[in-house]
C-alpha cells in the first residue's frame, strides 16, 4: 500500500526566529513544511511545489498577508490560508477571513491553538475537496447520457431535458410506471445551475395525507399527536435546490393548494405554525395519472396543473422504444455484473425475439429485475434464456409471428438465419401497429430509408394499410 502523502504547509512570514519555531513545530507533529520570508518568496514556492495549507503574517515587506491572500485565492483557490497577526489587527484579520481566508491567529500565540487550528483547516478542506469529487460524480451519473436510450423518442426528450435544465421554471415529467421519471428528474437538477444545492424526493403516493403534510412543510412542536419536536420540511430542508414530487397526482385537495402556495409566492408555513417562512426551490413533478381527467372530476386543481405545467416532459414506455432493447439490456448486463461470479459477459441473440415480442407492462424496472434474475441463474458467460412472465400472452403470437423450431441437428447458420428473421419480422409488425402504418415514422424511429422499409415489408408479407385503421 503507497504511504499517504504527508499534508505540506507553507509558512510565509518575515519574521525568521517564528519561522523556524513553527517549521519545527510542524515537522514534530507530521507536516512537511516549507518557508518564505515575504510574498513574493511565497508566491514562487507555491509556483514550484504542492502546498495544500498557507501560514501568513498579516504585515510584511513588499506583498502583504492580504495581497497575498488575494493572489492565492485567484490562481491556487485550492489552497487554505490562515492569517498571522497581532492584536492591533484582528479588525484586518476578520476582514480576510471574509475574502477567503479560513482562520486567524494572534500572535505570539501557543502551539496548542495553532495546531488546532491548522487542522482544523486541513480538515474542512479535507471535507470540501471530498464533497466537490462527489458532486462531480453524481453530474457525471445523471448526464444526458445516462439516460440510456437511441430511439427517435429519447433522442428527442434528451433536447427537451438540455432545454429545461438551463432554466428554472417548474417541469412536469409524465410517464408510466418504471420508465424512469425519477432518473429523468436528477439529469435536470445536476445539469442545473442549482446542481450543488440538494435534490430532494418525497414519494407522494407513499404517505397518508397527515404524513404528507408534515413531509412537505415541516410542522411546530405540538402540532398534532406524537409531534414532540420542531421538524422542518422537504421545501426547508433543499432550500436553493430542486424539490421532486413524485406521483403528484396523488396529492390530496388541501395539500396542493398549499403547493400552489409555495410555487406561486415561494413562501409557506409549517404545520401548526403562523411564521410565514420564504423559500428558494425549484419544483419538479412527475405522474403516472392522467391529471386532465383528474381535474374534470374535481380531483386535481387546474390553476396548480398549470404552474406544474409550464414544461411537460413525455416518458414514453418500453414497448414504444423497443428498438432500445438491445442497448438497454447490455447496459444493465454491465451494470448488474457484480452479481455473477462468473462474470456475465452478454445475452444470446436467441432470446432477443421473446423479449421484443413481450409487452413490458413494468417497464424498464421490470426488465431490470428480469435481467438480475437472468445474471443470477446464469451458470456460464451468456445468457441463454430470460424467465418472462408466462400470464403475458406474446400479443404479437396472434398476428402469425411464430418462434423458429430447431433442434439440435439444425446447422448453426440455418438457426441464425431463423433467428434474425423472426425478430426482424416481429420488430416490423410491432412498428406497424404501433405508428398505425406509418411508414415516414417507421424509417425514421429505425433510421433507415423508406425504400428499404418497403423492402423489408414485402419480404415479409406485410402490408402498412392493414396498421391503418
Amino acid at each position: 500500500m503507497a504511504e499517504k502523502r504527508k499534508k505540506k504547509i507553507l509558512i510565509a512570514d518575515d519574521d525568521f526566529a517564528f519561522r523556524v519555531a513553527t517549521l519545527a513545530l510542524l515537522q514534530d507533529h507530521g507536516y512537511s513544511t516549507g518557508v518564505a520570508a515575504n510574498g513574493e518568496e511565497a508566491m514562487l514556492k507555491l509556483a514550484e511545489q504542492r502546498f495544500d495549507l498557507v501560514l501568513s503574517d498579516l504585515v510584511m515587506p513588499g506583498t502583504n498577508g492580504i495581497q497575498l491572500l488575494q493572489r492565492i485565492k485567484s490562481t491556487r483557490p485550492e489552497i487554505g490560508v490562515i492569517i498571522l497577526t497581532g492584536f492591533a489587527s484582528i479588525g484586518t484579520a476578520v476582514e480576510a477571513m471574509r475574502m477567503g481566508a479560513r482562520d486567524y491567529v494572534t500572535k505570539p500565540c501557543g502551539n496548542d491553538e495553532l495546531l488546532i487550528k491548522v487542522q482544523k483547516a486541513l480538515d474542512e478542506q479535507q471535507k470540501e475537496q471530498e464533497l466537490l469529487a462527489l458532486r462531480s460524480e453524481v453530474r457525471e451519473m445523471y448526464t444526458f447520457g445516462n439516460i440510456i436510450g437511441q430511439n427517435s423518442k429519447m433522442r428527442e426528450l434528451y433536447k427537451l431535458i438540455e432545454q429545461v435544465a438551463g432554466t428554472d421554471v417548474p417541469a412536469l415529467i409524465l410517464g408510466e410506471t418504471g420508465t424512469g421519471k425519477e432518473l429523468v428528474a436528477k439529469a435536470i437538477h445536476y445539469n442545473s445551475v442549482r446542481r450543488d444545492k440538494p435534490f430532494v424526493v418525497i414519494n407522494c403516493s407513499a404517505l397518508s395525507e397527515t404524513l404528507l403534510e408534515s413531509e412537505l412543510f415541516g410542522h411546530e412542536k405540538g402540532a398534532f399527536t406524537g409531534a414532540d419536536r420542531q421538524r422542518i420540511g422537504k421545501f426547508e430542508e433543499a432550500e436553493g435546490g430542486t424539490v421532486f414530487l413524485d406521483e403528484i397526482g396523488d396529492v390530496p385537495m388541501h395539500i396542493q393548494t398549499k403547493l400552489l402556495r409555495v410555487l406561486q409566492e415561494k413562501e409557506l408555513q409549517r404545520v401548526g405554525g403562523n411564521e410565514v417562512l420564504r423559500v428558494d426551490n425549484r419544483v419538479v413533478a412527475a405522474t403516472n395519472r392522467d391529471l386532465p381527467a383528474l381535474m374534470a372530476n374535481g380531483k386535481f386543481r387546474e390553476d396548480l396543473f398549470y404552474r406544474l405545467n409550464v414544461f411537460p416532459l413525455y416518458l414514453p414506455p418500453l414497448r414504444e422504444r423497443l428498438d432500445d432493447l438491445p442497448v438497454l439490456v447490455d447496459h444493465l448486463l454491465k451494470k448488474h455484473a457484480d452479481l455473477s461470479p462468473a462474470g456475465i459477459k452478454k445475452l444470446s441473440s436467441s432470446v432477443i425475439p421473446a423479449m421484443m415480442n413481450y409487452s413490458w407492462k413494468g417497464n424498464i424496472r421490470e426488465l431490470e429485475n428480469l435481467v438480475k434474475r437472468a445474471i443470477i441463474k446464469c451458470t456460464g458467460d451468456t445468457i441463454t434464456s430470460v424467465e418472462l412472465p408466462t400470464g403475458d400472452q406474446p400479443p404479437l403470437a396472434q398476428e402469425g409471428v411464430i418462434a423458429p423450431e430447431v433442434d439440435s441437428s439444425t446447422p448453426y447458420k440455418e438457426y441464425l438465419s431463423a433467428i434474425v428473421t423472426h425478430a426482424e419480422k416481429t420488430y416490423l409488425l410491432r412498428m406497424l401497429r404501433l405508428n398505425k402504418g406509418n411508414v415516414n415514422q417507421i424509417a425514421r424511429m429505425m433510421d433507415i430509408d423508406r425504400k428499404t422499409l418497403y423492402r423489408k415489408m414485402t419480404e415479409y408479407a406485410l402490408d402498412p394499410q392493414a396498421f391503418r385503421a
